[in-house]
């Protein structure tokens, strides 16, 4: 302390001084070993004058007695002890603290000063041990001649500073205990002991109440070293009437010796609680839906003063816990709806799944049998045809008839296949732009003559230049008669079809598919027939569904322009009632533009080119009687025919006599290198050399076309095989 600290008082150093400067004087001191104040040494007085008027909590220690004199900001620090401390040893005040004290106030008397940050200490202010800290300085006392005679201290309780950051560390703490839980066990064992550990108390829990009020169960508790647990089920009123009444009207019970406490004490309940070694304890319920739901408590094993802030402290995590609870209970009980829906939802695939297949055996069932069916007529047919062709003695116009219906039979086969492939959305399309309105109207042209006198027909026709669709012509007439035709049918040969073509900006919403914008040209085939029932829609479509009378109908009309329309990139809708007649709409991809020119066919001139005289066509495939036989028919066209089983042979023939050959002619479905490989391959080494292709069926073509070769559709006549030839090595490409 600096020398103007020192300085002496004035006449009277206890004046305007607070209470305690007040207390000094009125104090009889005359058998005290410093006598009157005024007779005190004159540093005593300066440091007295100076230390009674700090608003800070100050205290001197004068001589090797530790004489205390306190100002009035720490006298309230003094609790209990506060009564007749002025002038006493430092020891008689705070006996408790003299242990941990002399050394530093030692220290002190012996000139070197010193200080410390929240210094825990335990003292008994209120008549009971408690925890506190506090930060000090102490300084040496000095006279006037450099002398140390005593002990200045400054000094702030931070009891309540650590208190806060402790209770903050214990919040973060408890958050993450309660957010890490998975399990409501798990997570009333965390609460408690992470409340226990804080309190420092021997037994923590939670207890829940049954729905009577009568009954606490105890799953779980926390305890500390060498304490009982109290886990179990307690009837509640056997730890008094008074207490149980509190707790059901949900107050907090705080209990600081349960021998002597109101609440608990007598003979009657003691047992109670030296069974659960209980002398002190927190009891917290939570009032839930009107009844008394949990009991938090927590105990100790001595007796304790609880602090308002402790109970505090319980109440809350109490609550605290019990919003975890209902948090992870929630999320629990979603968890298990999730696996619950999960689990039907896969019970539910697998059962569509079999549901599924089992449809599909059914339409594969119908499918074959309906196949089966006409093959079988067919082959009949040709069998019938053919045996009859051998007889001896045939007359020619017989003969004639014979073969006439033999190739009747054949192309009725090629359309039944066709119509198949066209459901299954496997046939060869060849897409182009053309002008709806004309295509319509040359097919009712067409068709009107087949309808009879009693079936009026009409075409609205959307506007000049504003309906150009892109998508397989040939493909489109059919599905367009098979639509007339159909209902043509409905109507028992009586009554009116409309046809309305007209542009639309989206599919429309259906079994199994969403509403679908976009660009799009539909054809409504609308008829006064009798109608269909709505769960007849899907079934329609199905290859060789019908409700014709035998001889009447395939059922495979619809199918086809199902398959037609998905190719396509459209969609076929039908909305029908019955009595009421019916509605299909096919739509169609709009096209943006006009359709081109179609270019002139070129003619084959003997003068010009003659094939018989310098054309040389290599024929792969790997049928050997189709083989034989397209040789054969290019030999009777004039051409000159080289057979290979495979791709390989045909490319090494290639390599051999690149020169000899005009043209090849492929399978498309083939071991090895199918028939488009093989053209590309051809059309990479051999510029120039026209490929001609032939299939029945083929996933690759259907999906992306035939790579601009010319296409000859399996089963093919000597015409269809004459004109692909001759068309291809005149440079023009197409199907055939």
């Amino acid at each position: 302390m600096n020398q103007a600290a020192l300085a002496p008082a004035g006449p009277d150093f206890l004046a305007h001084v607070g209470q305690m400067g007040v207390l000094i004087k009125a104090q009889d001191w005359s058998a005290h070993p410093l006598g009157s104040p005024q007779g005190w040494p004159g540093g005593l007085k300066a440091v007295l004058a100076t230390v009674l008027g700090s608003p800070k909590p100050m205290y001197v220690l004068w001589g090797p007695e530790f004489v205390f004199f306190f100002n009035d900001a720490y006298a309230p620090m003094l609790g209990q002890h506060g009564n007749g401390a002025m002038g006493r040893a430092f020891a008689q005040v705070w006996p408790e603290l003299w242990a941990d004290f002399a050394p530093l106030l030692r220290q002190a008397l012996s000139g070197q000063g010193s200080s410390y940050d929240n210094m825990a200490l335990t003292l008994a202010r209120h008549g009971y041990p408690e925890p506190t800290w506090w930060t000090f300085s102490f300084l040496a006392l000095r006279d006037e001649h450099g002398a140390v005679v005593g002990v200045h201290c400054i000094c702030t309780e931070t009891t309540e500073l650590v208190r806060a950051q402790a209770r903050q560390a214990f919040w973060f703490e408890l958050a993450g205990a309660l957010r890490e839980a998975h399990t409501p066990k798990q997570l009333k064992a965390l609460a408690a002991e992470t409340l226990g550990r804080y309190l420092e108390v021997s037994c923590v829990g939670y207890g829940e109440v049954d729905a009577a009020g009568e009954w606490m169960q105890i799953h779980h508790d926390w305890t500390a070293e060498g304490s009982p647990s109290v886990a179990g089920t307690h009837r509640l009123d056997k730890f008094g009437p008074l207490m149980f009444a509190q707790l059901r009207a949900g107050r907090t019970v705080v209990v600081t010796d349960s021998a002597t406490d109101p609440l608990t004490a007598g003979t009657a309940y003691a047992s109670a609680y030296q069974a659960v070694g209980t002398r002190a304890f927190i009891d917290a319920p939570l009032i839930k839906d009107g009844r008394l739901a949990v009991i938090f408590f927590v105990i100790d094993s001595i007796a304790r003063v609880w602090t308002q802030g402790e109970q505090a402290l319980v109440e809350e995590v109490a609550e605290r816990t019990w919003a975890a609870l209902q948090r992870l209970q929630a999320e629990l009980d979603l968890r298990l709806t999730h696996a619950v829906l999960d689990h039907r939802t896969t019970e539910l695939l697998h059962t569509e799944n079999a549901l599924r297949q089992s449809q599909k055996l059914d339409a594969l069932g119908q499918l074959t049998g309906g196949v089966a069916h006409d093959v079988n007529n067919l082959l009949a047919v040709i069998g019938a045809s053919a045996e009859l062709l051998r007889g001896p003695g045939l007359a020619e116009d017989q003969r004639g008839r014979y073969l006439d219906r033999i190739f009747d039979t054949v192309a009725r086969a090629a359309k039944l296949t066709g119509q198949l492939l066209a459901f299954a959305r496997q046939q060869p399309l060849h897409p182009e732009v053309f002008n709806v309105n004309e295509q319509v109207q040359g097919v009712l042209d067409l068709v009107r003559p087949l309808m009879g006198e009693q079936v009026a027909i009409e075409l609205k026709a959307c506007g000049v230049n504003c309906c150009h669709a892109q998508a397989d012509i040939s493909q489109f007439q059919t599905a367009l008669v098979n639509l007339v035709v159909n209902a043509r049918d409905a109507m028992d040969v009586k009554g009116r079809i409309t046809v309305q073509v007209q542009p639309v900006d989206r599919l429309p919403a259906g079994p199994g598919r969403d509403m679908q914008p976009g660009d799009f040209v539909a054809i409504s085939v609308r008829d006064t027939g009798c109608g269909i029932a709505a769960n007849q829609f899907e079934a329609i479509f199905e290859p060789f569904y019908t409700t014709k009378e035998v001889g009447k109908g395939t059922g495979l009309g619809l199918s086809q322009v199902f398959g037609f329309a998905r190719q396509s990139g459209g969609e076929i809708a039908v909305t029908s009632a019955p009595g009421q007649g019916a509605v299909f709409t096919l739509y169609l991809p709009r096209a943006q533009g006009a359709p081109t020119a179609p270019d002139a066919v070129p003619t084959l001139d003997a003068g010009v080119h003659d094939p018989a005289a310098q054309a040389t066509v290599l024929v792969v495939e790997d049928n050997e009687i189709l083989g034989e036989m397209a040789c054969e028919i290019l030999a009777s066209l004039g051409y000159r025919a080289v057979w290979a089983a495979s791709a390989a042979p045909a490319l090494v023939l290639l390599a051999r006599s690149e020169k000899h050959f005009d043209l090849v002619f492929s399978d498309v479905v083939m071991p090895g290198m199918n028939g488009i490989e093989l053209g590309l391959e051809v059309r990479r080494c051999y510029p120039g050399l026209p490929v001609v292709l032939t299939s029945g069926y083929n996933a690759v073509m259907a999906r992306e076309g035939p790579y601009g070769f010319e296409l000859v559709l399996k089963p093919y006549t000597r015409d269809t095989l004459g004109r692909a030839v001759g068309q291809a090595l005149a440079g023009k490409t197409g199907q055939w």
